[in-house]
């Protein structure tokens, strides 16, 4: 089987050598040449952030222009023996690339530089893999690295049919070892994918506890380390490990948090976003990203400390759409206002996303005024009623705080006077308490 790179093997490899590729002008069309340049540097010092979770340090880079890329090696064989060259002066042990590699492509790179050399795929899978803690977190990276491996198994064992001359007709022992590994990568495969559904039932039967209870559900999106799990933890009390490094939740932690209007709604903080987020990985994680798709309302959170900001908004929004959750209503919300010194980004981004909220969740600068916008999202549908409850069904009000907003109450011989805005699926629950408002 092809080594399957453990986060042991990866720390092992203390230097690796970065290669981004700027492609000619039609893949480009939206940027200028510098501006495409400028773009794949940006990427590559992500990359770089990237490895430094593997504790793999940068040994330097390259960006190579493509013209049109090679099947073989994705970049011509000048620009390539000049990357392995640059590699091996740097004492490089590895060559890692910001693009996606094919199988074929990946192969030929190793046997051209002696090298181990992996994609941004593979580094983001190894990350995932280093933050799995629970079950179903490790379950999903499992399944998604065993789909990215399988179609690299072919080569793996090549040494060996080279090793021993085989007549017509019958297969080598690297042949026979690449469909023994193929058959047990596939069963592996099918193993996670039963042990996963049976983690979607379960999370299937959580939610259908909580839409039991009608409560308006809320997740927190957007791209790792925009300080998700922080502002979980600010709005309602949580003590979630929220550390400043990339995707450190990959399973979303559910809360309650009672709003100040009275109203309690359901919070989630879900897997953090990020640009060239592996295909395999979307697909392992949709069940923990579908805490996303059922939300009645979408906090998008952005880091407004960080100069890719815009970037990451389209990232974020790629992510969604692949997921079917773009057309969610949305709450766009700045984080880390605090670390911010120029006014005029802020200006900017108010500017071009007007009805955006910006917050510090580490400080709790207008964690205030965040939570009206989610009470005001969370009250969008509701109808004001003016009612007379009896003291015999005070639970009501209960009912009506958890679920609404009660504007004003008054106890009387009678019973309570309650004005409020409610949910429509309460109603039935209490038209026959409802009276005219007096004027």
């Amino acid at each position: 089987m092809s080594k399957t790179h453990t986060n042991e093997t990866m720390a092992e490899m203390e230097k690796a050598w970065l290669v981004g590729i700027l492609f000619n002008e039609t893949r480009q069309s939206l940027y200028s040449p510098a501006e495409a340049k400028d773009d794949v540097v940006t990427h590559l010092n992500e990359l770089e952030a990237l490895l430094e979770t593997l504790e793999v340090k940068s040994a330097g880079r390259t960006v190579a222009a493509v013209k049109k890329p090679s099947a073989a090696l994705l970049l011509g064989s000048g620009k390539t023996d000049e990357i392995i060259e640059q590699a091996k002066e740097a004492e490089a042990d590895l060559i890692v690339f910001d693009e996606n590699l094919s199988p074929t492509q990946q192969r030929n790179w190793e046997r051209a530089s002696g090298l181990k050399v992996i994609d941004r795929q593979e580094v983001i899978i190894n990350i995932f893999a280093d933050r799995a803690r629970t079950k179903a977190a490790s379950l999903q990276v499992q399944l998604a690295s065993c789909q990215y491996h399988l179609p690299r198994l072919a080569g793996a064992w090549q040494h060996l049919s080279r090793q021993r001359g085989g007549s017509y007709g019958t297969k080598g022992e690297g042949e026979k070892q690449i469909e023994l590994d193929k058959r047990l990568l596939l069963k592996k495969i099918a193993k996670l994918k039963e042990e996963l559904d049976e983690v979607k039932k379960q999370r299937g039967t959580m939610r259908k506890l909580r839409s039991g209870k009608k409560l308006f559900t809320c997740a927190i999106a957007g791209y790792t380390n925009a300080g998700k799990s922080t502002l979980l933890n600010s709005l309602t009390g949580s003590d979630l490990d929220a550390n400043n490094r990339l995707f450190d939740t990959l399973d979303p932690a559910t809360r309650n948090l009672r709003l100040t209007g009275g109203k309690e709604i359901i919070i989630t903080d879900t897997v953090g976003f990020i640009r060239k987020l592996p295909h395999q990985l979307v697909e392992a994680f949709k069940s923990t990203l579908e805490e996303t798709l059922i939300a009645d309302l979408i906090i998008l959170l952005l880091d407004a400390s960080s100069s890719e900001v815009k970037n990451h908004y389209d990232a974020s929004m790629d992510v969604l759409k692949e997921i079917g959750a773009d057309k969610n209503k949305k709450l766009i919300v700045f984080n880390k206002v605090d670390l911010c010194n120029d006014d005029i980004s802020l200006s900017m981004l108010r500017r071009d996303f007007p009805g955006s909220v910006f917050i510090s969740a580490e400080s709790g600068e207008n964690l205030m005024q965040l939570e009206k916008e989610i009470e005001k999202a969370a009250s969008g549908d509701d109808s004001g009623v003016y009612l007379l409850i009896p003291p015999s069904k005070y639970e009501l009000i209960q009912l009506i705080r958890k679920t609404g907003i009660i504007v004003s109450e008054e106890y009387t011989e009678e019973g309570a006077l309650i004005e409020a805005a409610v949910p429509g699926y309460i109603l039935p629950q209490l038209d026959q308490y409802s009276i005219e408002k007096p004027e």
